[in-house]
């Protein structure tokens, strides 16, 4: 077999060459990164490409309305997703939503059942005006809230767990206060790895969080600034860094089983890699950090 390669390389070299350019580009490009991501090499920084990768992409992500009609959408999407869980859907529950922001997660869950006990959390009170009716905890998920443990049917938390600085620690308290039986649903995105990880939303490009060095990206969201929640911000929201890995193992811990599980995978970035290889090498990264964007998880506790 080797002879007749070697033959045709001889006596065909432009064929190929097309066969071989083929041939690489059957393997997909997760497995064509991995060699670059096994890389023990330091990575290093590519500042100098900022501009010209801003005016290469127009924005690629859905945008992510806050107005009225927006809210109420989305929480009413969020219902009814959570409600085709068994069980949840044919009785009152007592709701507890963790990072609530604006709240109308919960005014969806009670507008569909008008007996259903709902608790709105956050560390800020920013909720819509229709939200403003359900009690609300003040605090921060990854200390122990003032509320009673195995207080609750369902707990839910959206947007929140690729920001809070101890993921663990605050999956530990919403299991305190689910109810044996009851159910946990976790639901997130992007992960810190991915493609908008940074929430850098005024970047266009992907992976700047690995392209770009902290002074840049700093000096850059100064001068674009970042919308964000709505509003229009001079700095980025803290992420935890957390990558999918370590995330699947915390589901599969004793506390909980897992009723569903599904990520939300973006590879069409992944060229990225290959034209800044030495942006991604060094960082133990796998191909799954950097395609996983979203997680939602359902889990029971037992």
């Amino acid at each position: 077999m080797q002879t007749l390669k070697n033959a045709a390389k001889s006596a065909f070299p432009d064929a190929y060459t097309r066969y071989l350019r083929w041939q690489h580009r059957r393997v997909p490009l997760s497995a064509r990164i991995a060699p670059i991501l096994a890389s023990k090499a330091d990575p290093i920084c590519y500042d100098e490409h900022f501009e010209r990768l801003q005016g290469s992409y127009t924005q690629w992500w859905p945008e992510y309305g806050y107005d009225e009609y927006s809210t109420w959408a989305r929480g009413c999407q969020r219902a009814m997703k959570v409600l085709r869980a068994p069980d949840l859907g044919a009785r009152d529950l007592a709701v507890f939503e963790a990072g609530c922001g604006d709240g109308m997660t919960g005014y969806a869950l009670a507008a569909y059942r008008k007996t259903s006990r709902i608790v709105l959390n956050d560390t800020e009170d920013w909720r819509d005006a229709r939200a403003m009716s359900f009690p609300f905890v003040k605090g921060n998920i990854c200390g122990r809230l003032p509320v009673d443990s195995d207080s609750f049917d369902l707990v839910i938390t959206y947007n929140t767990f690729e920001h809070i600085e101890d993921p663990a620690a605050a999956f530990a308290e919403l299991v305190r206060i689910c109810r044996r039986g009851g159910y946990i649903h976790i639901d997130f995105n992007p992960l810190y790895c991915s493609p908008l990880g940074l929430h850098a939303f005024s970047f266009l490009m992907p992976y700047p969080q690995f392209l770009f060095s902290p002074p840049l990206v700093e000096a850059k969201v100064q001068e674009l600034g970042v919308k964000d929640l709505g509003k229009d911000f001079d700095c980025l929201q803290s992420t935890n860094k957390w990558r999918v890995a370590q995330f699947r193992d915390l589901w599969r811990g004793p506390a909980c089983e897992v009723v569903s599980l599904v990520e939300e995978k973006d590879e069409r970035h992944l060229g990225v890699v290959v034209e800044f290889p030495r942006a991604f090498g060094g960082r133990g990264l796998t191909a799954e950090d950097l395609i996983v964007q979203g997680v939602s998880v359902l889990l029971r506790r037992k």
